[in-house]
């Protein structure tokens, strides 16, 4: 696992200073003191933003009453906007009840003025070490000022050394803020804390859903970068994928493209959308744009991307989507020069991959073709299938992901293969299989989010498991039966598609024939999926071998595909007349299957990486086997 850190200027480095000590430390962030801001300090920022060092956060310090900043607002608004900053942290001074009421009605009034803005505001506690007598100091203050405050852009800081100086656990206070958490820090801390380290509260930060920069104050350049190192380094966008892009953007003639679509947001940045209404702006030169619903941006923060413009939505007073994209856009398309240019979006889908939400997938993407057109004062054009094509061969960030996620999978393979036996209910054994994956899987290397979609079919069922209705009933399992099961699984984003199928105890000489036909099927798949294939010439290889044994007509589909952002990629396709031409970093779905009606189904699929001369190499660690023994 991997952060994104940011250096805190806390120590009392001056701007310039910082600016030069973050470089060193092979950070491309920090944070600063609004005090600390005069015209030099000012003018060093905005230059930095130039050369990739973004200025992550702005502290205002300590205020009684954050009403006394009116006469300052204007200026803090036009800086952060010089600098791409989005959040302003803040905490309390001293006293006691009353204290804390100015406080409380002080910031109300401050998230008021800059919700509509996109401003998220972090309310901090203050080191006990060095001031003693602060109004918050602990985590049940936080809790208290976000219940109080009740806005939606005011959220609270995770501050592991100042957790520990107060006696807290920095484990509760962390989790008592999930959901709630806009801003962390280590501050200088390296020691464990009560059994925590600041690797464990990296790692809890990230399954909490919190993705943005961790800040670090090291005494010096040297320790900052020491300490970065130790915790696993920095984290910023995957710049292969954003080459790539904008590669196909010149190969197609366009001067930028709008993406929507969760599969397409992955594809892009790397993070999986909450609920679909994300929007990302890439230009062919130049610095990509994310566009985030107010409450999700500390997720979407796992992009890396620094150009995020939070806006607000869901509630009566926000304006539409639309009328926000109007807005917005039409500031890049000034801005940029873009007016009249050719902007690429997406055209219509055969299928539609779910955000995380997955209950109620919204698609916005067509109906904001008018609303990109006025913005941008030209009709946006469809982005040809060179997109598609583009995204294909996976970077190497996007493969650890994948990985990650083939892990995950097998822990539902594995229970699937465990579970099966005389007496079994298949929907029983599906459930218990989507339960295990998400137990196992969240938590695990800093994964936030993962669901399982397993369907578990039995006896002469299977024999129909190819066609597009698979569920899982009620039937009761006995031995002699032939089980299967067909699995989905996404990691924060990224899928796994996946089949197995074990017959339960000896199986008749039919079935083994099957089996034996559709294994030899998928290994001839298997090496034949090297760099430079044909999508045909992997197909053939695997239909020849079932046409060879006298069962053309119970191999009635492809024989695979795509896989990565989607559950189904639409290149490479590997079926009969297909040119798409495997390329080394290719993830495929390959499952042949053999299906003899009233009898039995047997198709086994992995998903395997194309790279290796003498054949993919499969991502899963889960055998192919004719049967288990019964239970």
């Amino acid at each position: 696992m991997t952060t994104r850190f940011a250096l805190s200027t806390g120590s009392g480095l001056s701007a310039a200073d910082a600016v030069e000590h973050t470089r060193f430390a092979g950070l491309d962030a920090l944070e600063v003191g609004w005090s600390q801001l005069d015209a030099a300090a000012r003018q060093s920022l905005v230059d930095a933003k130039a050369k990739g060092v973004q200025t992550s956060s702005i502290d205002l310090g300590a205020q009684p009453d954050p009403r006394e900043l009116a006469g300052q607002l204007d200026d803090i608004i036009a800086f952060s906007g010089q600098v791409a900053n989005r959040r302003l942290l803040i905490t309390g001074g001293t006293g006691g009840e009353k204290a804390f009421a100015e406080f409380v009605s002080g910031l109300r009034w401050l998230a008021e003025a800059t919700e509509p803005l996109g401003f998220a505001l972090v309310v901090r506690v203050a080191d006990t070490a060095v001031r003693g007598d602060a109004l918050l100091r602990t985590t049940a203050d936080l809790r208290r000022v976000l219940a109080e405050a009740n806005r939606g852009n005011v959220s609270a800081q995770a501050d592991y050394q100042a957790f520990a100086s107060a006696g807290e656990n920095p484990a509760h206070s962390t989790a008592d803020l999930v959901g709630r958490l806009g801003h962390a820090t280590l501050g200088s801390a390296r020691a464990t804390a009560g059994g925590y380290s600041p690797q464990d509260f990296l790692c809890d930060l990230s399954v909490y859903g919190y993705g943005d920069v961790v800040a670090v104050a090291g005494p010096d350049a040297e320790a900052t970068a020491s300490i970065v190192d130790e915790l696993g380094g920095t984290s910023t966008y995957d710049a292969e994928r954003l080459s790539r892009i904008q590669t196909y953007l010149a190969d197609d003639g366009l001067d930028a493209i709008v993406l929507n679509a969760s599969k397409n947001i992955v594809a892009a940045t790397g993070y999986w959308p909450m609920n679909g209404t994300i929007l990302a702006f890439i230009p062919k030169e130049g610095e990509p744009h994310l566009f985030v619903p107010a409450g999700e941006e500390t997720w979407a923060s796992r992009s890396g991307w620094h150009n995020l413009h939070v806006y607000q939505a869901g509630r009566l007073q926000d304006p539409s989507l639309a009328e926000t994209v109007s807005s917005e856009f039409a500031k890049l398309a000034n801005s940029q020069g873009l007016l009249g240019g050719r902007i690429g979006i997406e055209g219509p889908f055969r299928a539609q991959v779910p955000p995380h939400m997955a209950h109620e997938v919204s698609g916005r993407h067509e109906s904001l073709r008018p609303v990109l057109a006025e913005a941008f004062s030209t009709e946006p054009v469809f982005m040809s299938e060179r997109w598609t094509r583009s995204r294909a061969a996976k970077t190497e960030q996007e493969l650890r992901e994948i990985r990650r996620a083939a892990a995950v999978a097998d822990v539902g393979l594995r229970t699937f293969r465990d579970g099966i036996g005389d007496g079994v209910r298949d929907i029983e054994l599906a459930t218990e299989v989507e339960s295990r994956i998400e137990r196992f899987g969240i938590g695990r290397d800093g994964t936030t989010r993962v669901r399982g979609y397993a369907f578990v079919m039995s006896g002469p069922q299977t024999s129909q498991c190819h066609l597009d209705y698979e569920f899982s009933s009620t039937r009761v399992q006995r031995t002699g039966d032939n089980v299967l099961m067909e699995l989905a699984v996404v990691v924060d984003g990224y899928w796994q598609d996946l089949s197995r199928a074990f017959v339960i105890g000896e199986p008749t000489a039919q079935v083994e024939r099957i089996y034996e036909v559709a294994e030899a099927s998928f290994l001839a798949a298997q090496r034949a999926a090297v760099p430079g294939a044909t999508g045909h010439e992997v197909d053939q290889a695997a239909r020849d071998v079932v046409e060879q044994a006298g069962m053309a007509e119970a191999y009635p589909h492809q024989t695979g595909h795509g896989v990565g952002v989607a559950f189904h990629e639409q290149y490479p396709l590997l079926k009969p007349g297909s040119d798409h031409i495997l390329e080394v970093g290719n993830v495929i779905a390959i499952e042949p299957g053999v299906y003899i009606p009233g009898v039995a189904g047997i198709r086994n699929e992995d998903d395997l990486v194309v790279g290796d001369p003498n054949g993919a190499t499969s991502l899963q660690g889960i055998p192919h086997a004719v049967s288990v023994p019964g239970r």
